[in-house]
């Protein structure tokens, strides 16, 4: 049902950015597979946790403890919101972009020459481009294509691209170029079934829909939060087991354990 006027201005007024005006005339954002603008409640708590302190996490001191706060109930939220059943399997980064190429680098570490990744020509290239780099230590990649009459996947080629040496199978839930949604649940059953894990891009579809990890039956999911109104941080699901067996690159004082409970890690605390 569409928005009556007096929805629509008061829902246009929580977001700061469209309060502006070009040549005299409020502006209209489209740009939505490019991102969303940042409601006024998430402002809000940025600009609070800025003003009332801003400090490194883990440590014994207040500032410290009250960033570890903020981190727990981000990890919380986004528990509930994938359904990912433990805080500890979310992980938090800069962008969607950047933990897909700090994932693929520790996955990297575990191939061996010749072994295969399956990637789409209909994912965005943020979920190409770092399992392609993996040709570099031997890896295998398979491309797999869609039909352009209908920008859907082409099942068949995917099926028939798994195969005993498959170790992960990357996949786009919904392409932000022409809004094509993959029936991602029917990929882990022959990809878990070759031995592979499945890493779905969910950042378009994230603000569209409900999305429940653990119906899904996938290994990893990330999306951003600059596609539902917020920043611009990536936001990764893994499976714990999986995160943990993951080798971690990480400075010598760091844990290279999955995030814990914060006072699990810090006694002092």
């Amino acid at each position: 049902m569409p928005l009556d006027r007096q929805a629509a201005v008061s829902l246009r007024a929580a977001f700061p950015s469209l309060g502006r005006t070009v040549r005299g005339r409020p502006v209209v954002f489209f740009d939505g597979p490019g991102g969303t603008q940042v409601h006024a409640s998430v402002i809000a708590a940025m600009s609070q946790y800025f003003t009332v302190g801003n400090s490194y996490s883990h440590g014994a001191f207040s500032l410290s403890r009250a960033t570890d706060d903020v981190v727990a109930s981000a990890r919380g939220a986004l528990c509930a919101f994938l359904n990912a059943r433990r805080p500890e399997a979310i992980v938090l980064g800069p962008n969607m972009t950047t933990l897909t190429f700090q994932l693929n680098r520790a996955f990297g570490r575990m191939l061996r020459k010749g072994d295969e990744i399956v990637v789409t020509h209909l994912d965005h290239d943020a979920n190409v481009a770092p399992w392609l780099a993996l040709q570099e230590q031997g890896a295998v990649i398979r491309e797999v294509d869609f039909d352009p009459a209908d920008s859907t996947l082409n099942w068949g080629e995917l099926e028939s691209s798994i195969t005993d040496r498959t170790k992960l199978v990357a996949v786009g839930y919904a392409s932000n170029a022409v809004g094509t949604i993959n029936d991602v649940r029917a990929i882990p059953d022959p990809a878990h079934a070759a031995g592979a894990r499945v890493y779905v891009d969910a950042g378009h579809c994230a603000p569209q829909g409900v999305i429940d990890v653990q119906e899904l039956n996938c290994d990893f999911l990330v999306c951003s939060a600059h596609k539902f109104f917020g920043p611009h941080p990536g936001i990764l699901y893994g499976r714990h087991e999986l995160l943990e067996a993951l080798p971690a690159y990480e400075i010598r004082p760091a844990s290279d354990k999955v995030a814990r409970p914060i006072r699990d890690r810090n006694p002092a605390l």
